[in-house]
């Protein structure tokens, strides 16, 4: 392991003991950089994986044992979200930071009973202040093989000016940037290939004091004449601008997308 490595590992890491070390390409596009994982435990056992890139510190992802290790912000949050927490499955705790992002976040996958299913799988993602990124029925891909390309990073400050990334995770294949911008809360989706990446969509609910235009409305009348919709979010895509009418009353969430214009 290069001296670099290892002497910044012992400050981020001190009372972990290493397991394995591995190098190699950087997994996600062919950029030519090396990644190199280290993989330690603590004493209860508790895993850590340290990223670096070219030699350079690139992410951290700490598993947690429950959710007593989470602070207290982002606890309080799951616990207001899904009171039965402590009595539910967790299948994985984590605390990332990332070097491109201010900041840590957590990512809680957990299993939860509901009135209509058993053991139907949970994720949230979660800032340090307490802030719900991103939630999803379904588990995301795995944190420690990620990291943010920066590339991707440009395109979000020079499209969304101000904005701030709470969190990052890859969604089914997606890099999905989370971002608050505005005061709005926005998930950035970007495909990924050997070649690179690609902006895919943005996604976020209508804004308060924002009105659906009046021919969006009309189409969704004229082809879904006895639709009812509780939620109304906005999908900025490299086509234009697409609404999503979706009526959270039914259980399988039921959703119709009209474009503008």
């Amino acid at each position: 392991m290069p001296e670099a490595i290892a002497k910044d590992f012992h400050e981020r890491c001190e009372d972990y003991t290493i397991k394995r070390v591995y190098t190699g390409p950087v997994p996600y596009f062919d950029s030519g950089a090396m990644e190199t994982y280290v993989t330690s435990e603590d004493n209860a056992g508790n895993e850590c994986v340290v990223v670096y890139v070219d030699n350079a510190w690139n992410r951290t992802v700490r598993m947690l044992s429950d959710i007593d290790q989470l602070p207290s912000s982002v606890r309080y949050r799951l616990l207001t979200i899904n009171q039965e927490a402590r009595n539910d499955e967790f299948w994985e705790i984590k605390e990332v930071t990332q070097a491109s992002i201010n900041g840590t976040y957590y990512i809680l996958c957990y299993l939860q009973d509901t009135p209509k299913f058993k053991n139907l799988v949970h994720t949230l993602v979660i800032d340090s202040k307490g802030t719900v990124a991103k939630a999803c029925t379904y588990k995301l891909n795995n944190a420690e093989y990620i990291g943010t390309i920066p590339g991707d990073m440009e395109w979000i400050t020079a499209h969304y000016k101000g904005s701030e990334v709470l969190g990052f995770v890859n969604d089914s294949g997606d890099d999905n940037y989370l971002i608050m911008h505005d005061g709005v809360l926005k998930s950035v989706y970007f495909r990924t290939s050997r070649k690179g990446t690609t902006w895919k969509e943005t996604c976020y609910p209508l804004p308060k004091g924002t009105t659906v235009p009046s021919n969006v409305l009309e189409s969704l009348h004229a082809d879904y004449p006895d639709f009812t919709y509780t939620e109304v979010s906005i999908v900025e895509t490299p086509d234009g601008i697409v609404y999503l009418f979706t009526d959270g009353n039914r259980p399988d969430r039921l959703g119709h997308y009209v474009k503008l214009n």
